[in-house]
């Protein structure tokens, strides 16, 4: 009912300005979404450069770090700067001017290690802390896939996805995935490219992990670019019928032949990313069930 009251509210609102306005002028900006009691307006969809699905759930997100107290404090931001100056052996100064150089304020990069922190809190309180890996469950896997396996390559992947249907649509994700990929040639980092470009949000917050698949299981498109990839370094935009894809290897490894006591770590980390993409679906989905989303122009999608 608060709800419907704040969106009735919302409404004459804007019906009673809509009168106060000139005649001759035009409204500049109007409500394209509410989720609960905030509104998206037009110009914030465009000028985040994100589809209105991933803005609802950023919108969702935030109230829900608001709603469970789990906001990041300053003293927060500072240490994981630190952390993060100490582990690149970087100066503030140099960040600073690193930053400037690519058009973002060290205030805004601040904002930007806020947020994270936030939905590190989020995911650790409603996602994380109810995954448990069974020890039957990683030994049935390693009697499954990995006791008297061949020692097959398995990749660790991470990747900016484009995904696409038609042709037109296919050669429209190419462009843009090679736009991203000039990006990355100019200095953004791999986490920049999946925030600028991913509009899968699952997908961002896991990173672009796609945790270790073996060679076998590969397409040929992405076995070819593999061939000739080294570790850590983005590779150029390429296609499957899925879309245009950009990878990077982040781990190459064979757990065929190991023992138990050899194996059982990675296949624990192999089991639970699996456990987590499935968790975290399921969890976007039933928050967004649970919330009031009224789309009022669905067609207002950059």
């Amino acid at each position: 009912m608060k709800v419907l009251l704040i969106y009735k509210l919302l409404f004459l609102l804007v019906f009673f300005f809509s009168f106060l306005t000139a005649p001759s002028s035009k409204i500049v900006d109007r409500i394209v979404a509410i989720v609960n009691d905030e509104i998206i307006t037009q110009s914030e969809l465009r000028e985040s450069q994100k589809n209105l699905n991933t803005l609802i759930e950023e919108k969702l997100t935030k109230q829900l770090i608001k709603k469970l107290d789990l906001t990041a404090d300053s003293e927060e931001v500072t240490a994981q700067i630190n952390s993060i100056l100490k582990a690149q052996g970087i100066a503030q100064a140099q960040l600073v001017e690193f930053l400037k150089q690519r058009g973002l304020s060290y205030k805004q990069y601040r904002e930007n290690i806020k947020h994270s922190i936030e939905q590190q809190k989020l995911l650790e309180r409603e996602i994380r802390s109810s995954i448990v890996i069974k020890k039957e469950d990683v030994r049935a896997y390693y009697y499954n896939f990995v006791k008297n396996k061949s020692s097959k390559k398995r990749y660790h992947l991470r990747q900016v996805f484009f995904p696409a249907e038609t042709t037109s649509e296919r050669t429209e994700k190419l462009k843009l995935a090679q736009q991203a990929y000039s990006d990355y040639k100019k200095g953004s980092s791999f986490e920049e490219l999946l925030t600028k470009y991913s509009t899968d949000e699952a997908a961002k917050e896991a990173k672009g992990d796609l945790g270790f698949l073996e060679e076998s299981d590969l397409s040929v498109p992405f076995k070819k670019t593999l061939q000739a990839l080294p570790q850590k370094t983005l590779s150029a935009p390429f296609e499957t019928p899925a879309g245009a894809h950009l990878i990077e290897i982040l781990e190459v490894s064979s757990m065929g032949g190991k023992s138990f006591e050899e194996a059982k770590d990675e296949i624990q980390k192999t089991l639970y990313e699996r456990e987590f993409r499935k968790v975290f679906t399921q969890w976007v989905k039933a928050k967004k069930e649970e919330a009031y989303i009224k789309i009022l122009s669905p067609a207002s999608n950059p």
